[in-house]
């Protein structure tokens, strides 16, 4: 069930991401509903993606955080399904990984008691948090010990699923939706 949802929701994606004015603007109006919420406004520390095309842009997400003094983590995986977050600023060297993710090269490690909101990605969602990943198990591993609050930014091509989660599923604590009818022309923040 999870395999055919990831598919369908890859494919739906790979579309978005070939219609870029519409994927931003979808984009611009969850991270101004993410932006003025209580869970970004309380985090100091910030652990999150550099997003591939067909993924949730998260650029402007980190600009916005540095922008504010926010600190910025992003994942390095490792052998066996590990992952930990890294510190990143614009500046920082990067590296390739065989899945065609960027990672940061440095060693200033963000423990996971110091990050405070984490951005969850995820292919699809279910109305109560939780998520088909992208079949690593990275997330489901981090999660089970994380004390900090938990998002994720979700387009509307990822909703309308859903299946019986699996026993080391664990839900994120919001969905940040778009809401087509107040879509942005323009970007709120640059």
């Amino acid at each position: 069930m999870k395999k055919d949802i990831r598919k369908k929701v890859l494919t739906d994606l790979k579309l978005l991401s070939q219609t870029p004015e519409k994927k931003e603007k979808q984009e611009n109006n969850i991270l101004s509903q993410l932006f003025s919420s209580q869970m970004w406004q309380e985090a100091q520390t910030i652990g999150t993606t550099l997003a591939m095309e067909k993924e949730f842009n998260t650029k402007p997400l980190i600009e916005q955080a540095l922008k504010e003094g926010k600190t910025v983590g992003v994942p390095r995986t490792f052998g066996l399904g590990k992952m930990d977050f890294y510190f990143f600023d614009f500046d920082e060297e990067l590296e390739l990984t065989s899945f065609g993710v960027l990672e940061p090269k440095n060693e200033k490690k963000i423990t996971k008691d110091k990050i405070d909101l984490l951005i969850v990605p995820g292919v699809a969602f279910s109305p109560d948090g939780f998520r088909v990943g992208f079949g690593g198990g990275f997330y489901d591993r981090y999660l089970t010990d994380f004390k900090g609050k938990t998002c994720s930014l979700v387009f509307k091509e990822q909703t309308g699923y859903s299946w019986q989660p699996e026993i080391h599923d664990l839900p994120v604590e919001k969905l940040f939706m778009s809401q087509e009818e107040e879509c942005l022309d323009e970007p709120i923040f640059k």
